[in-house]
């Protein structure tokens, strides 16, 4: 189908001829993670082909079982939230909820030259952890030549390397973090590619009595090497990550800092046609703000010796490994294993013992692509936590979804 719009043409957009090339561009603008939206089904095209403007998105509902220690989340599975101390007789939990569903403008100015300018806006309808129903901003971002600046994830995260999940969390060791950036990246021939960026801290730490947070004066700085193969479809990327969190300490009248650094190895491998391997291991101290499960659990860093006003940063290791097979050309299963582990500095006094130790999640899935529009499946989750008094919880989920892509 195709009308007259302005000066502009409206299309749906095919996967043959000039819309082909449509929608590499978008593609090329488009984020990179597991749960990101799809292509547009619909574009505006500019007269003489100078800009692209892709609108779309999808309604998701999903309906889920929970057996254990249940998360009170529709659409996250977050280890780190399984109860501790959950009351009698709420050991299951059934949910629903259509707010993980999403909307997005995509859009590229002069696709065909070297001063290609990119725009990128997605909203979604989810808020917090419990998945509120709300209307907010996910990603925000502009790219020229090599740079990308704005809001979107950071360049420490490898976001699609992780099989699918109808779970939006994913995996829990995952390095998945949205923040504002200034990254470069640039591709050097066929298989190598790099980039580096100066991105927004934020700093999420336990302060003890004479300790407490302040303005952070540096950005963190991600960066990595990649080695691709077989078109892009698989690579292996080594990342590193640097930063230095500021406190102020109480007892000594000043600020002092924390540098922390971490180094990460993830990427994809096409074991065969139909079979690819997701891998991550990550290692480092005081990046608990980038990892999934540790999110908001104030362990970047922690007060140590008593009232001295110092603070040490928390050591973090999380590994994940997931495959995921074509059935069919609709039809693919996937499974994941994910581990993380916080090792607290010494001197580091833990009232009751119920901070976060460590945890484990394991997610297996059978999604079925119907058309174009139409995506459903079903999956099972398992989560485990065990704090530092070594209480342990676990959690089971069985889940279902409907997806419609617009």
């Amino acid at each position: 189908m195709v009308a007259c719009l302005c000066a502009a043409t409206f299309s749906v957009l095919k996967v043959n001829g000039q819309d082909t090339v449509v929608l590499k561009v978008l593609e090329e603008n488009a984020p990179k993670y597991f749960n990101a939206p799809g292509m547009p089904r619909f574009s505006v095209i500019g007269k003489e082909r100078e800009f692209y403007l892709g609108i779309g998105g999808y309604i998701r509902g999903s309906v889920s079982y929970d057996m254990g220690n249940p998360i009170d989340s529709p659409i996250y599975f977050i280890t780190s939230a399984i109860p501790m101390d959950n009351l009698p007789g709420n050991s299951s939990l059934f949910q629903m909820s259509a707010a993980s569903s999403n909307l997005f403008f995509n859009f590229v100015a002069l696709p065909h030259t070297q001063d290609k300018v990119g725009a990128y806006v997605d909203f979604g309808f989810a808020e917090g952890i419990k998945a509120n129903y709300g209307f907010s901003l996910k990603a925000a971002y502009l790219t020229y030549r090599n740079f990308t600046v704005g809001y979107t994830t950071s360049l420490f995260t490898d976001g699609a390397a992780a099989a699918q999940t109808i779970d939006q969390q994913g995996p829990n060791a995952m390095t998945f973090l949205f923040n504002t950036v200034i990254d470069w990246q640039r591709s050097f021939g066929k298989h190598w590619k790099v980039g580096v960026g100066l991105e927004m801290p934020s700093v999420n730490a336990t302060y003890g009595t004479k300790s407490y947070a302040v303005n952070q004066r540096m950005p963190d700085i991600p960066f990595y090497v990649q080695y691709g193969w077989k078109e892009g479809k698989g690579w292996l990327r080594l990342s590193g990550l640097v930063r230095n969190m500021q406190y102020h300490n109480a007892q000594l009248g000043k600020n002092a800092s924390q540098t922390a650094i971490a180094f990460k190895l993830s990427g994809v491998s096409p074991l065969t046609n139909r079979l690819n391997l997701y891998s991550q291991s990550v290692f480092g101290k005081g990046i608990a703000s980038y990892v999934q499960d540790l999110q908001g659990l104030g362990l970047d860093m922690v007060p140590v010796d008593g009232a001295s006003g110092r603070m040490e940063a928390v050591e973090v290791v999380g590994s994940y490994l997931g495959l995921q097979y074509m059935i069919s050309e609709k039809l693919s299963a996937s499974a994941t294993f994910s581990e993380v582990k916080c090792f607290m500095p010494d001197g580091y006094e833990d009232v009751g013992g119920q901070t976060y130790k460590e945890a484990v999640y394991f997610v297996t899935n059978l999604i079925y692509r119907v058309s174009p529009v139409l995506t459903t499946g079903v999956e099972y989750l398992w989560g485990s936590r065990k704090d530092r008094d070594d209480v342990f919880h676990h959690n089971n989920r069985i889940q279902a979804s409907l997806r419609v892509n617009f």
